[in-house]
């Protein structure tokens, strides 16, 4: 078993190290890496777990919002739906759309004001 091991260390890890020697220092080097990698990888997962449970968590409240207020939902999907397709429409077709999109977004306005009054 020993033989296997040593067949895949690198030099600096064969060679007796001395407390002072330079492969001693290398070898510090790379264990105190490795650790450094450890914890980073470590803080990584744990931030990742956290953001999943609150983008979770978030869910779950936007689901509940819309099984308990679905006219509320249907509309705001409308009005998103409605002005994202405006906004990238304009881009192509700017005089037609700025004649006709400017009184129907204000007409949602005021019927989504009107709603959530």
């Amino acid at each position: 078993m020993d033989i296997e091991k040593n067949k895949y260390e690198t030099p600096i890890q064969q060679k007796v190290e001395k407390p002072g020697s330079a492969s001693a220092t290398a070898q510090s080097i790379l264990d105190r890496g490795a650790e450094v990698y450890g914890q980073t990888e470590q803080a990584v997962s744990d931030v990742y777990d956290k953001t999943a449970q609150a983008v979770s968590e978030t869910y779950e409240q936007a689901k509940s919002y819309s099984n308990e207020n679905p006219g509320k939902t249907i509309l705001i999907a409308l009005g998103i739906g409605v002005g994202l397709g405006f906004l990238l429409g304009a881009s192509s077709r700017r005089s037609r759309t700025g004649r006709l999109a400017q009184p129907v977004v204000n007409a949602l306005s005021d019927i989504a004001l009107e709603f959530f009054r």
